[in-house]
């Protein structure tokens, strides 16, 4: 069979999983099979090699452009796993190792989440039970529900800020007070999260940490995700300006304790992709768990499990999903400018880790400073994008940093672009894959393409 009918054939297969015109998914996939064809005796390896230049440059690029040490990218379709990872894990200039551990914020949720689907597949309790009865501590919380909270159609209030609080016993009292403002409309949300942690140990006497080793890391057998990180691995953490205590970049996270249901999670873009390939293979999620990740809820650019983004016509001005992306993928971000896109059609992930928030304090004024510049220019208040806290915790004061990277490194001009590189490359990936296996169609080995861009 020759090159040119493998390519009409995978393209009639593919147009109509997703958003994009038949014009644009043939361009990008013809940048494959011309490599293929002008390389025919080259290992799979090495066309992939080939087929990866744009996407280093773009990586090197945003890296030297914006305060943005250095970073992690890995993209896995089917059995073929490409990692791309380059400048530095932080401020010291040690250069960025293959597993680092990324603070991965709020993608946290998902791990929430997979938890929490778990949990009502088992009837441990049921999506339409309330809050105040699966835990009598929040009992101003009224008729709010499980599904409530897992579908974020609430918006919730603290009785004073988390973050604000002193003790870990303060803080969490003043989530226990929390009450709902307004309901039946999409609102992002990290108390939600946060309520659902403390409803899951309430209800099984087990502890999230434990709920997490439990439901996701023993059955994938992931070696780097952590929330409380070894002693031997706090050299590999990155993303956070409290990397050195192996501790996160969120001060609500760390107000309770170093995690909570929305943030508080390390892991490595490796371990990630892991999680991924479980979710979708119902490994660690039900199979409703992931439908409502991919199935837009009452807001079209976000699933019904309300912390992922979904397909959305107009691509990546809209969502985190680019066009060229299946209709049933779906993405999760996290503040430290780090995102996960999920695909159960090409059986695999993308991931994009950059560590902004592991900049220096002092480069981190800087950046504050000529945003603050800019903002006086047209009229608008200063921001206070780096922070100092501390907080009492078992009787020590613990003082931590925090870095806000939203501003210095934008996701317009950092995360999306990369994401549209990614998949790209996925759907050459796929392409690749489709001639691999119409040559071969046992052809099982692993096509691992590691690379530490110097």
């Amino acid at each position: 069979m020759s090159y040119n009918k493998i390519f009409e054939e995978f393209l009639e297969e593919i147009q109509n999983e997703s958003y994009a015109s038949a014009d644009e998914i043939r361009k990008v996939t013809y940048d494959m099979l011309q490599i293929i064809q002008n390389n025919k005796d080259a290992t799979p390896e090495e066309l992939v090699e080939k087929i990866i230049v744009d996407n280093v440059k773009l990586l090197e690029d945003i890296k030297n452009s914006y305060p943005i040490p250095g970073y992690t990218v890995g993209v896995t379709v089917n059995n073929i796993n490409v990692k791309l990872f380059g400048g530095d894990i932080d401020s010291m200039q040690r250069k960025m190792p293959d597993n680092a551990l990324f603070d991965i914020a709020s993608m946290t949720k998902f791990y929430t989440q997979i938890v929490a689907y778990n949990l009502i597949k088992e009837k441990v309790f049921s999506l339409s039970d309330k809050i105040s009865d699966l835990d009598p501590k929040f009992e101003n919380l009224n008729d709010l529900t499980v599904r409530d909270i897992l579908t974020f159609t609430t918006n919730i209030a603290t009785n004073g800020r988390v973050e604000d609080a002193n003790t870990v016993t303060e803080a969490l009292d003043r989530l226990y007070q929390s009450k709902v403002v307004s309901k039946g409309e999409y609102q992002y949300t990290d108390i939600g999260l946060m309520i659902m942690k403390e409803v899951m140990e309430n209800t099984t006497g087990i502890s999230y940490a434990d709920l997490v080793d439990q439901y996701i890391i023993k059955p994938l057998n992931l070696k780097d995700t952590h929330l409380i990180v070894p002693k031997q691995k706090i050299d590999l953490v990155t993303g956070t300006p409290n990397a050195k205590m192996g501790k996160v970049n969120d001060p609500k996270a760390l107000a309770l304790g170093g995690y909570s249901g929305h943030a508080g999670v390390f892991a490595s873009s490796d371990d990630l992709i892991k999680l991924a390939k479980g979710a979708t293979e119902g490994i660690i999620l039900p199979e409703e768990g992931l439908k409502d990740a991919y199935t837009p809820g009452v807001k079209p650019i976000r699933g019904v499990m309300g912390n992922t983004y979904t397909s959305h016509e107009k691509g990546i001005d809209a969502s985190y999903v680019d066009k060229l992306e299946p209709i049933t993928n779906f993405a999760i971000q996290g503040s430290t400018r780090v995102q996960m896109n999920i695909s159960k059609t090409w059986k695999g992930a993308s991931t994009i880790l950059f560590n902004p928030a592991s900049m220096s304090l002092e480069q981190a004024l800087e950046e504050e400073a000529k945003i603050n510049e800019k903002r006086a220019l047209n009229n608008q208040a200063p921001l206070s994008l780096v922070k100092h806290f501390k907080f009492n915790q078992n009787g020590d004061a613990i003082e931590y940093d925090l870095i806000n990277p939203v501003q210095m490194a934008p996701g317009g001009k950092t995360v999306e672009p990369v994401t549209t590189e990614n998949a790209k490359l996925a759907l050459r990936l796929r392409f690749l894959s489709k001639v691999i296996d119409a040559y071969d169609k046992n052809y099982t080995k692993e096509i691992t393409v590691s690379k530490n861009i110097k």
